[in-house]
């Protein structure tokens, strides 16, 4: 019972006997107690120092963890069973020490509460008057067989033993009340019924736990309140629970799910007692139970953990292992690693040693000798042998726990990866020696515009020129304009993935001179791009003499063609006056010559047109030049705010598209500043994955769209005109007072 309500493992009962503490009983849970007798010092199953201190004080020791206490450190018995909770507690009986009660638990630390130890101290007193009354009744049996011949001691022994008689009915009467009180506040479930299972008692602690009153429990039966119909398991309980009614005997203990009132369910542990009448049947039974719900439900999640955890060691894509520290014997592996050895199951590795499969034997004393200096190695690559003798790389990570001598890891076979980091190094020092034999300076850059690598291609740049790019940002080595720009083109290449070249003029930073380039700008691994540039200056200045000189070619041609055409015509206008009065059909005639003169002289312009491209498109994509004309707008029109805007990942248009959509941009600007007096215009490419559109939009005086005379709107006309001959979609807002917006849109 002391055992039971302490919260103990293990106890000792040690009595005086003739001045010499003897062990006299010694139990382990609902196990029977051992009852041989022998000397306290002869027991090598309690620790001795602390009875004897016990002895010497009469004072009751507790220990929260006894392995913990300097003082008892060296005791045999606590040292060797690393005893935890300890409680050591004489027995008095008025004042005078007739034994020792030793408590254990192994399990735990700070188990005998003051609570726990309050209950105990009556269970004490109880227990001191049993042993007093035990030895009287010895005592009696001296005194008959010595009655004849101490008659006299023997009557006075008699008076005495009436008076400790009435003593003990007292002492009686206080045990029970003792005990009525150790039932109402134990921290257990204590229920008594009878063999029908009608509840006839349940402390207070019962009535807690299960959420009922007491009157709404004791009278009705065990069916009726905690017994559920069915265990959440699916187990029938109401069979068994009729059985232990039956035979109580049979049932010492059980375990199973009990029923709230309020339908809560709680898993007890229960310890049953029969209780006989006079006649050795069996009237009550008697229960004390202990909420195992919180155990029970720490045991179903350790069991789910270690499922879950047994599946992923079972079927982990990488090898775990645990191996001895010592010898390096493999103690447990799953099937990754069988496998990744050559084997077909992990028990036929356990057993082996893992030093046999590296390749080197002083990768793995490296690995040991890390291990005892840090507790763990990361990502430790090392080169290992299969079975068959296959060579295999892994990369390994292992943690060490000396106190137990093993050590724990995982394993990856990352021989693909080797071979790809050595075929890859292989092929860019190939691809290395392939630039260095490249004649034009070479970058590398990631998607934020930072130099990975730079080759100068011309030996005359030297180190100096992959010092001064390596590492930097574009908006390090450009003007902001040129760098977004750059970054734009590197940006795209990586979303598209396909080669873009385009043209740009550079300030050569070894000459200090405008250099003119041509870059291919192409996708290769990991967001990189390369960026290989040739210096077209020469190129350039030798098309632009050839264009200067096809320029003055067609001015020629022009003159020679539309001049003569419109001078053909001006005659002919003269000719038609005088005789348009005197003879109508030669008048006619000449209306006509100067209507075929006029259609000559529009072919001829057309085609001169197309023949002069703009020559801002000459220095670029349709987006720079844009940007130049703004730039010249914004420095002439002091009074006018520009913003310029580019949406989007930048594409090529065709040529003929872009020489129109920058003449209409051109013309939108020019109208909103000459014509609307705007103070603030807003020009947008908006670059879509389906369509392309130019916006225009000012804040100036407007106009009605439909009613804006011909002679004013010949700029509108010719917007439109462009906008038909690309196939573009030209949308016109405007209303007077409240600006105008111009979209041009393109499907590419």
């Amino acid at each position: 019972m002391a055992i039971e309500n302490a919260g103990a493992e293990t106890g000792t009962l040690v009595l005086l006997e003739e001045d010499q503490l003897t062990v006299m009983a010694q139990c382990s849970g609902s196990r029977q107690c051992d009852l041989e007798k022998f000397a306290v010092a002869d027991c090598a199953k309690i620790p001795v120092s602390v009875i004897r201190l016990v002895e010497r004080t009469q004072e009751t020791l507790v220990f929260d963890d006894a392995v913990s206490e300097s003082s008892f450190s060296t005791d045999p018995y606590i040292q060797k069973q690393q005893t935890r909770s300890l409680l050591c507690m004489p027995i008095l009986k008025q004042n005078q020490l007739i034994g020792i009660l030793y408590l254990e638990n192994n399990l735990s630390t700070g188990v005998f509460t003051s609570d726990r130890l309050q209950v105990l101290k009556l269970l004490m007193a109880q227990a001191a008057i049993s042993l007093k009354n035990a030895r009287l009744c010895e005592q009696l049996e001296d005194y008959a067989e010595t009655l004849e011949r101490k008659v006299e001691a023997q009557t006075q022994a008699l008076q005495q033993e009436i008076a400790e008689r009435q003593q003990t009915e007292a002492a009686l009467r206080q045990s029970e009340a003792n005990y009525r009180n150790l039932l109402q506040t134990a921290n257990s479930v204590i229920i008594c019924y009878d063999t029908q299972g009608r509840i006839r008692y349940i402390n207070d602690y019962g009535v807690k736990l299960l959420g009922y009153e007491e009157h709404q429990i004791v009278g009705r039966t065990l069916f009726e309140t905690i017994i559920p119909d069915i265990e959440t398991s699916g187990r029938d309980v109401k069979p068994f629970v009729r059985d232990l009614l039956r035979n109580p005997q049979s049932y010492p203990q059980g375990e199973g799910e009990n029923l709230c009132r309020d339908g809560r369910r709680v898993w007890m542990v229960w310890s049953n007692q029969a209780i006989f009448n006079e006649q050795g049947e069996v009237v009550e039974i008697l229960s004390v139970g202990n909420d195992t719900t919180q155990r029970r439900q720490a045991e179903e999640a350790l069991q789910r953990s270690e499922a879950k955890f047994r599946a992923i060691f079972e079927n982990s894509q990488v090898g775990i292992f645990r191996t001895r520290i010592s010898d390096g014997l493999i103690l447990n592996a799953n099937q990754r690693l069988a496998n990744m050895l050559g084997f077909d199951s992990p028990e036929e590795i356990i057993g082996e040693h893992c030093v046999g499969y590296f390749v080197s034997p002083s990768d793995h004393q490296q690995s040991i000798e890390v291990l005892k200096r840090d507790g763990e190695v990361r990502s430790y690559e090392v080169q290992m042998r299969k079975r068959d003798g296959t060579l295999f790389w892994g990369l390994s990570s292992s943690y060490l726990n000396a106190d137990d001598d093993y050590i724990e890891g995982v394993i990856a076979d990352i021989s693909d990866r080797k071979q790809a980091e050595a075929a890859l190094q292989a092929s860019e020092a190939e691809l290395r020696s392939l630039f260095s034999a490249i004649p034009d300076p070479l970058c590398v850059y990631n998607a934020e515009g930072q130099v990975i690598d730079a080759i100068p291609g011309n030996p005359s740049y030297g180190e100096e020129y992959r010092e001064k790019y390596i590492g930097k940002t574009l908006h390090q080595l450009y003007a902001k304009e040129q760098a977004d720009e750059f970054l734009s083109y590197i940006q795209q290449v990586v979303k598209t993935q396909q080669v873009l070249t385009v043209e740009y003029t550079e300030c050569q930073w070894i000459a200090r001179r405008e250099v003119r380039f041509s870059a291919r700008i192409a996708p290769i691994r990991h967001e990189q791009v390369i960026w290989l540039a040739r210096d077209i200056t020469l190129q350039k200045q030798a098309e632009a003499a050839s264009i200067l000189d096809e320029r003055n070619r067609m001015a020629r041609e022009i003159h020679d063609t539309l001049a003569q055409s419109f001078t053909g015509i001006l005659a002919q206008v003269g000719a038609a006056k005088q005789v348009l009065t005197d003879d109508v059909e030669a008048t006619g005639a000449h209306l006509d010559l100067i209507k075929e003169l006029a259609r000559t002289g529009l072919t001829e312009a057309r085609r001169s047109v197309v023949a002069l491209r703009p020559q801002l498109l000459e220095e670029g994509s349709l987006q720079s030049a844009l940007h130049r004309l703004i730039a010249q707008i914004r420095a002439a029109a002091n009074d006018t705010t520009l913003y310029y805007e580019v949406k989007g990942t930048a594409y090529a248009l065709s040529t003929e598209v872009e020489n129109n959509l920058l003449r209409m941009g051109q013309e939108a600007l020019t109208n909103a500043i000459k014509h609307a007096n705007a103070d603030e215009i807003r020009v947008e490419l908006i670059y879509e994955h389906d369509q392309f559109l130019l916006r225009v939009k000012d804040n100036g005086q407007g106009f009605g769209v439909g009613s804006l005379p011909s002679s004013e709107g010949f700029g509108l006309l010719g917007m439109s005109e462009r906008a038909e001959r690309i196939g573009a979609q030209l949308t016109i807002r405007s209303q007077p007072g409240q600006g105008t917006e111009i979209i041009v849109t393109v499907n590419p």
